[in-house]
């Protein structure tokens, strides 16, 4: 049910991206108008249309988080592959994404920033190596849980090559990197809008929800549309995107407890034919 709902808030946020979102035409004349039944909701400093700067803004952002999330998630899947080897030098690689993962993304976009100024793709490099961290750690954990399972030690027993060690544990893998990735969305999200809101991420030339709020700063009191609208869509978007989590979390729990149980009943199964064997 959570699921449910949280992707079809998400995909109506998409869709009201996709219809209204646009730059907005300058119109000095008509700024800081309140909303109306012309402008639904009000108009900027320069006389710009919120709703669709606001539209604009949640596409954005969306976009942002997923270039973050696909980055993340294709090392995840690497990585595992990699911890398989035996010669692949995980203690480096754990060490470097702890080592990493005690930057925050800000911080390091606001390096990358001062070197050449704010961009996009740098903002999204600096996220997702902020990110790759949680993503490596989680794929070692769980690789090595599979490592150790009887179905991997009697691939490795029959001589089975690492990439076919790897296909037979990927789709134990996809769910927790499923997991994984939905919490990097969030994350990226919530740093992409505050890198923007410093001037530090997205160009000012391209509405994202976190410039749009920059510019209210000076108005918020006298213009609160303008803070209001904003922050709205971007608390809805993390919320559609906390209920997918939440909903995979709890299918995650919901799904092992009978297959720990499946595994038990077959061990069972297996010492008591055992047991029958003995006694004829």
């Amino acid at each position: 049910m959570k699921r449910k709902a949280g992707v079809i808030l998400f995909l109506l946020l998409i869709l009201f991206s996709l219809v209204f979102g646009s730059d907005g035409t300058v119109d000095t004349e008509n700024r800081l108008i309140p909303p109306s039944s012309e402008e639904p909701f009000g108009t900027d400093t320069l006389g710009r249309s919120l709703l669709g700067r606001t539209a604009a803004g949640v596409g954005i952002s969306i976009i942002s988080a997923l270039s973050v999330t696909f980055i993340s998630a294709s090392a995840g899947i690497v990585l595992s592959f990699l911890y398989i080897l035996p010669r692949f030098p995980k203690a480096i690689v754990l060490s470097l994404s702890d080592t990493l993962k005690s930057v925050p993304s800000v911080i390091l976009a606001l390096f990358f920033a001062s070197l050449s100024g704010p961009g996009f793709l740098k903002m999204i490099l600096a996220i997702s190596i902020s990110h790759i961290s949680d993503i490596a750690r989680t794929s070692y954990s769980k690789t090595s849980q599979l490592l150790a399972e009887d179905f991997i030690e009697a691939e490795r027993a029959i001589g089975s090559s690492s990439f076919r060690i790897f296909q037979r544990m990927l789709p134990h893998l996809v769910p927790y990197i499923s997991l994984q990735s939905v919490t990097v969305f969030l994350s990226a999200l919530m740093a992409e809008s505050t890198l923007s809101f410093l001037g530090c991420g997205i160009p000012v030339t391209i509405p994202s929800l976190g410039s749009v709020l920059a510019e209210a700063r000076p108005v918020m009191l006298s213009a609160p549309w303008m803070i209001v609208f904003p922050a709205a869509a971007l608390v809805l978007l993390g919320f559609a995107v906390e209920l997918i989590a939440l909903s995979f979390s709890e299918s995650d729990s919901a799904t092992e407890r009978p297959h720990q149980r499946k595994l038990v009943s077959i061990a069972k199964v297996s010492s008591n034919g055992k047991a029958r064997g003995k006694t004829r």
